[in-house]
């Protein structure tokens, strides 16, 4: 775990989604443009993205991966006068196909100071949740896993979150939040079944709370040649 995530991040709420072709703003030379365009840094979040929990889990030989040219920006990307990043967050999207299925993964690329670059899978899917809101929703997306009838499975070392689906942006937002509310649905695999477990977001003046169910939504769903 990256220690420096909660510093880097604390500030920048959800981002904001950008192409390459916006960043270079007519200038293909800006350094954010040429790190982004870079082949080596380009296979190496593409490396990344295939040790995800969820590749990891459902190896699959033939599988491609394609970068896609948005990022989404938690933190301002600085470099200096020589053009090496010396500050900066952002998330990759890359997506992957492959043994018949179709997987939108996410890396996390954070600068931890000169020459330090830190780079590392984050949750798969659509998710608007950022590293640290990620961490904290893996548990109660958990907990309330926890509350249905075979959300826990004996002697069962399988656990891992499959997919996030973003569902909705609502219409209220609280007084001090820097945006309004919104709701997922999260995909948590164990060994004989999965579980879909609606996830709600909250931003408020202090940060952003997280709730997931009620157990009475969360469908349970056998996996297909699991042993039951």
């Amino acid at each position: 775990m990256i220690h420096h995530w909660k510093a880097a991040l604390a500030a920048a709420g959800i981002g904001f989604v950008c192409s390459v072709s916006s960043i270079a703003a007519g200038d293909d030379q800006t350094p954010l443009v040429k790190l982004l365009s870079d082949p080596t840094e380009q296979q190496h979040v593409i490396s990344v993205a295939g040790r995800s929990t969820v590749i990891l889990q459902n190896p699959c030989a033939t599988a491609q991966y394609t970068l896609e040219k948005k990022i989404s920006i938690y933190k301002q990307p600085l470099f200096d006068s020589t053009g090496k990043l010396i500050d900066g967050a952002w998330k990759h999207v890359v997506d992957e196909e492959g043994c018949g299925v179709t997987r939108v993964l996410n890396v996390l690329v954070l600068a931890q100071g000169p020459n330090i670059v830190a780079v590392v899978p984050l949750l798969p899917g659509t998710t608007h949740a950022d590293a640290i809101l990620q961490k904290d929703a893996v548990k109660f997306a958990v907990q309330a896993a926890a509350t249905v009838s075979g959300g826990r499975e004996a002697n069962c070392q399988i656990g891992y979150v499959a997919d996030t689906e973003f569902v909705e942006r609502e219409s209220t937002t609280l007084e001090g939040a820097k945006g309004p509310s919104w709701r997922e649905l999260w995909t948590l695999v164990s060994c004989t079944h999965k579980l879909q477990i609606p996830v709600h977001f909250i931003p408020d003046s202090t940060g952003t709370s997280i709730s997931a169910g009620p157990n009475t939504a969360i469908k349970v769903i056998p996996l297909a040649g699991a042993n039951q």
